[in-house]
């Protein structure tokens, strides 16, 4: 079987294309040579793929600016056209309008795979009237594929108009799974991108709240509200209590450290940093904000959830497990069940098993 992948780019700015490169890796690991890579951007690829993975590069120079999004699907089409694939695979809501359009040009069954919300995608990064435009765009083109896979049971009512959606999380890939580290210490975690989205000034209000504490808040990202969290720091009497970590290649080495995980987001799409933490061994606690913690999280077992946005919950919450060490090593405990539930092994047989039923129908019709 030939598998086809498109998204737009490799340059490690994202969870999906991280996710993307776990997934062609470990098919090409028992489909030599029967993995592809369509890239909609000339940008720089920074992630580690198995050399036999073909990569069809994108030329940006001879596109006619005017006409990329034509000359993107192109792109696509010829690459369908070289690699002969049975199945293509989107990423990322953009990338599979693109991909959605061009499998129905070229007869090939279509798999698109979203990695935000619903209501996130096509959003965060565009104006009122492009965002417009992209929405409808996913509404007429989503339905020429054959399947689409979402993260969330939550988001399944918004494809009410497609007839095949499938729920399947994101693999957990994290290195020595069975490793459990004795040696946490006073940390309470954040992971993510400095933007309002992910809510740190929620935390670090949270955090502020909770007097005469001999414990430290580590938040791990760059982005664009750095400055504005830094300044609400020093605002608060915290320099000495909250470091800001910056961009962290080698998460682990956190995981393994901290005690304690706070997810704060105002929205999410399926939390990988929350996922990854309880794997680790971090005792977690979460805003209940759409979507995805509470779908991970049962309450009180394997981690905590507090109404959304709700700082002042957030704080006793958060001070409980500071104190409570029973508790905070139970739910730790609990946690890093995750592992087994969404190891790659499990959820790429759900993804192969879902390719070879719409291959099936294909066949059948024809």
């Amino acid at each position: 079987m030939k598998i086809m992948f498109v998204i737009h780019s490799l340059n490690n700015v994202g969870g999906a294309e991280s996710i993307l490169v776990n997934f062609a890796n470990y098919f090409s690991s028992v489909m030599k040579n029967n993995i592809a890579i369509v890239l909609l951007s000339d940008m720089e690829i920074t992630f580690k793929l198995e050399t036999d993975i073909k990569v069809y590069r994108f030329n940006k120079q001879v596109a006619n600016k005017k006409f990329l999004i034509w000359n993107q699907i192109t792109h696509i089409r010829h690459a369908i056209q070289s690699f002969n694939p049975d199945i293509l695979i989107g990423f990322v809501a953009s990338t599979n309008i693109l991909t959605a359009f061009s499998g129905w040009m070229e007869d090939v069954p279509v798999i698109l795979s979203e990695h935000t919300s619903y209501k996130r995608s096509l959003t965060t990064s565009r104006g009122q009237i492009s965002g417009l435009i992209w929405r409808a765009l996913r509404r007429v083109t989503y339905p020429l594929a054959d399947k689409v896979f979402i993260l969330t049971e939550e988001d399944k009512k918004y494809f009410y108009y497609l007839k095949d959606v499938e729920v399947i999380p994101n693999p957990l890939i994290i290195s020595n799974k069975h490793l459990v580290s004795s040696k946490r210490e006073n940390i309470i975690l954040a992971v993510g991108r400095l933007h309002n989205i992910k809510g740190f000034d929620m935390l670090i209000k949270a955090f502020s709240l909770i007097a005469n504490n001999r414990w430290k808040l580590y938040i791990a990202g760059e982005g664009e509200e750095r400055e504005k969290l830094e300044k609400m720091v020093k605002e608060l009497h915290l320099t000495e209590k909250v470091v800001f970590l910056g961009f962290v290649e080698d998460m682990e080495y956190f995981y393994r450290k901290a005690s304690i995980y706070v997810l704060s987001s105002r929205s999410e799409g399926f939390p990988g940093g929350l996922c990854e933490a309880m794997g680790y061994g971090c005792s977690v606690i979460s805003f209940d904000c759409p979507t995805g913690p509470k779908e991970i999280i049962e309450d009180g077992k394997n981690g905590i959830l507090v109404a959304p946005e709700n700082i002042e919950e957030l704080s006793k919450e958060i001070e409980t497990l500071m104190q409570n060490e029973t508790k905070r090593l139970l739910i730790a405990s609990n946690g890093r069940k995750i592992v087994d539930s969404l190891d790659i092994d499990i959820i790429s047989k759900r993804w192969i098993k879902s390719i070879n039923n719409i291959k099936v129908k294909k066949c059948t019709k024809k």
